[in-house]
């Protein structure tokens, strides 16, 4: 290449008040612009400062191989096709691809013209144009946008479930709606704590936040201590399974148990050992309370939970002074 036009310039400062190559070249590298040419005949390319560092390269010239061998494995292939065709198509021409594999790839698009109209010389000049961070946002969105599909389509399944077990065990109508209203509002409760913990791109859910959720309407009428531990989390798709737990374990205490005599209660949990072990410890509980034979709707629903979703098992021990309610899971589920 020759000539102060088809020159690249390596100084980015903006100098008097004249509109230079090098000013700007220094106000389209500030804009994630790179400029680069590429010869044909000798596959080789130049390139500028901004384009050698996306290429993580530090010559100004470089055969074009060695460029294609740095592209994604995944896009490499198509990106070549496109490259060659950009030297005779004589229409404007934009392909993306990525520099390097994982997490750290880095995207760029290609643009040019192609034919006469984008070439000096034998050189085809054209841009590179760092996109990754608006690839990496288009990703986010549509892993979001597919999890809420799921999440959605798994919220329908739930309530169909629940709406089926509570009408085979609901005693009246009235009963049949206060118990499934109750049980839809703990799902609300935990789709919103999901939501804003993907908002806050967290990812996933402390237990111990969980729990004070769904207990926290039972601490005006009794003695209630949460206490899980902080590395106790809760993947997003695993937040209903732990709220329906929860809510089943109040709800019987608010019927039978130290939730209805102002009695305490006391959550614990831990992880150790590749397993998330939770007690559910109650004191003062009325005398009336009765014992379980499993075949309720709670036992049947705990057992679903614990034992079919999360792949693990559970105790319940009940008594005229108290009930405790041990469960262990695989950190895994």
């Amino acid at each position: 290449m020759g000539g102060v036009r088809t020159r690249m310039a390596e100084s980015v400062e903006l100098t008097g008040d004249e509109w230079t190559l090098a000013s700007f070249a220094g106000a389209i590298h500030r804009g994630g612009v790179g400029l680069w040419a590429w010869s044909p005949g000798k596959r080789l390319a130049q390139l500028d400062s901004l384009c050698r560092e996306f290429w993580g390269i530090s010559e100004a010239m470089v055969g074009i191989d060695d460029l294609f061998a740095r592209v994604s494995a995944a896009d490499r292939a198509t990106m070549m096709m496109d490259w060659m065709a950009s030297a005779t198509d004589p229409h404007p021409y934009s392909f993306d691809f990525r520099i390097g594999d994982g997490a750290d790839a880095r995207w760029i698009s290609a643009r040019g013209i192609g034919g006469e109209a984008g070439t000096v010389g034998e050189w085809v000049q054209a841009i590179f144009l760092d996109i990754t961070d608006r690839k990496r946002a288009e990703e986010s969105e549509r892993l979001l946008i597919a999890e809420l599909a799921h999440r959605v389509s798994n919220m329908f399944t739930v309530a169909r479930a629940l709406t089926s077990i509570v009408a085979r065990d609901a005693k009246s109508v009235p009963d049949f709606v206060e118990d499934l209203s109750q049980r839809f509002g703990v799902l609300h409760q935990a789709t919103t704590l999901a939501t804003r913990s993907h908002t806050l791109d967290q990812g996933r859910i402390r237990l111990h936040d969980l729990a004070e959720r769904i207990l926290a309407p039972y601490h005006s009428g009794a003695d209630i201590a949460v206490a899980i531990d902080a590395t106790a989390f809760v993947d997003p798709g695993r937040v209903n399974d732990y709220a329906m737990i929860f809510h089943e374990l109040a709800t019987n205490s608010a019927k039978y148990g130290a939730l209805a005599a102002k009695g305490t209660l006391a959550v614990t949990g831990d992880v150790a050992g590749g397993a998330l072990t939770l007690v559910w410890e109650e004191h003062a509980v009325p005398t009336k309370a009765p014992g379980s034979d499993g075949t309720g709707f709670g036992s049947r629903l705990l057992r679903q939970t614990i034992e079919r979703s999360l792949r693990g098992h559970f105790d319940r021990t009940i008594s005229e002074g108290g009930m405790r309610f041990a469960m262990t899971v695989p950190t895994e589920a």
